[in-house]
């Protein structure tokens, strides 16, 4: 009878050890049971490792606890039974909260997703890639097979822009600018973990739009960088010239019925007056690439023009930090 009462209270003491562990132990080498849909494959890596390891601590803690149960209730008997299961509860507990703890340690040290991160930074390190003297200007009306991009760019696993079917790496202001753009953007949101095919939620066609909008071929005349980047939410109009910073965006035009996208590295002044600026882009002028000098179309104090740019006919734009897309 005696033996008959040991051999009860082992097995019980071994099924509650089970029992409080986690449920079904046939799904511990399976942890997508414990773990909610995570998309971001960032996130995931850094939890999913941190619980299998928590898990295993807690079985191999608690087979420990078992066998020590069973030795304690070879000498206690029956009267000790109780004890021995509140103690299993309480020692298995004190795993789980370690690792709780461990978990939340880990995810404190996360690095946080800095969604004020300006797109400039980005933008002006694009640009330093593009070695000059490398990629000629070619300006044409093939659009059906060539857009202005030194590459192909895809969206969505789309074909979104063409490069010239040469493979000469040419672009045009337009197209090398928002080539800048795409890239900056998807660089960005590489670092904070974002999809790099997420450009503030826009579909394949409302990045196209984007596209002709930034091209002035939107159909619309008054598209261009600044109606773009407004209606899709992700920058914004400058209107004051002091507020542009370098990388930066800008769209004028010239007396002589010309335009440019280009962008922005800093203002020409001459006693503190504003009268041209440098820029990086594409053009005809150098042969592609380059960072060139213009000046605008007002006068000096002898009434002479420093140049043709028209200062009242300019767009300037600027991309917001993820965190302030509309």
């Amino acid at each position: 009878m005696i033996f008959l009462l040991f051999m009860s209270l082992s097995i019980t003491n071994i099924a509650l050890g089970f029992t409080v562990e986690g449920r079904d132990t046939s799904k511990e080498t399976d942890l997508s049971w414990a773990l909610n849909p995570i998309e971001d494959k960032w996130l995931y890596e850094e939890i999913n490792p941190e619980i299998n390891i928590g898990r295993n601590i807690e079985v191999e803690k608690t087979l420990d606890l078992i066998k020590e149960l069973e030795e304690q209730a070879e000498e206690a008997g029956a009267s000790g039974a109780k004890t021995e299961k509140e103690e299993v509860n309480k020692s298995e507990e004190k795993p789980k909260e370690k690792s709780e703890e461990k978990s939340e340690e880990k995810s404190e040290k996360k690095p946080v997703q800095n969604l004020g991160d300006n797109l400039n930074s980005y933008v002006l390190s694009i640009i330093k890639t593009y070695e000059i003297g490398k990629y000629p200007y070619i300006l044409n009306t093939d659009y059906q097979n060539y857009n202005g991009v030194t590459t192909n760019l895809y969206y969505k696993d789309k074909l979104l822009l063409k490069a010239h079917p040469s493979g000469n790496r040419a672009s045009h202001c337009t197209g090398i600018t928002f080539e800048v753009l795409f890239k900056a953007i998807q660089e960005r949101n590489r670092k904070l973990g974002i999809d790099p095919n997420d450009f503030n939620g826009m579909t394949y066609d409302q990045l196209f739009d984007f596209v002709m909008q930034w091209y002035s071929a939107s159909g619309s005349q008054n598209g261009n960088i600044a109606t773009a980047v407004e209606q899709y939410g992700v920058g914004k109009r400058i209107t004051n010239f002091e507020e542009l910073r370098p990388g930066d965006f800008i769209q004028f035009f010239r007396e002589n019925n010309t335009g440019h996208v280009v962008v922005f590295l800093e203002w020409i002044r001459e006693n503190n007056r504003i009268i041209g600026l440098k820029y990086w882009g594409s053009q005809e002028s150098t042969n592609g690439i380059a960072y060139r000098t213009e000046y605008f179309n007002i006068t000096n104090k002898d009434g002479k023009k420093y140049g043709n740019v028209i200062q009242n006919n300019i767009y300037l734009a600027t991309i917001f930090p993820v965190s302030q897309y509309k």
